[in-house]
């Protein structure tokens, strides 16, 4: 099978003009209920810092279309904060790399000398 100029310049063309099934007309890209609640969990850990509890958060998503379950919203959440402090932890944890030393001859010499040891 031979394949000319001329047709590939229509396939990428064609390509170009491609959009995923995943992407609403408006561009943005459907998600599920866990990617939403990942992305907004820095907001809703604040909320539960001013004083709402889980139930009344979720009752907020419910009215933003979002249906999720008291015990989920919290599974989610755990996860969501485990995963930002995994982040940060990793990097805390790793050393800084140890100081460069001079290199020294291997003759050791002793301050005392042989007579008094």
């Amino acid at each position: 099978m031979t394949i000319t100029a001329t047709q590939l310049k229509e396939i990428r063309q064609e390509f170009a003009a491609l959009k995923p099934a995943s992407v609403t007309l408006d561009g943005n890209r459907t998600m599920s209920v866990k990617e939403a609640v990942f992305i907004l969990a820095p907001t809703l850990e604040r909320m539960k810092k001013r004083g709402f509890d889980t139930q009344e958060i979720v009752e907020k998503l419910h009215e933003k279309g979002i249906e999720v379950k008291a015990q989920t919203l919290t599974k989610y959440l755990t996860e969501a904060r485990r995963q930002r402090e995994g982040r940060k932890v990793k990097k805390q944890d790793t050393p800084p790399p140890p100081p460069k030393r001079e290199q020294r001859s291997s003759f050791i010499t002793s301050d005392i000398p042989d007579d008094e040891l």
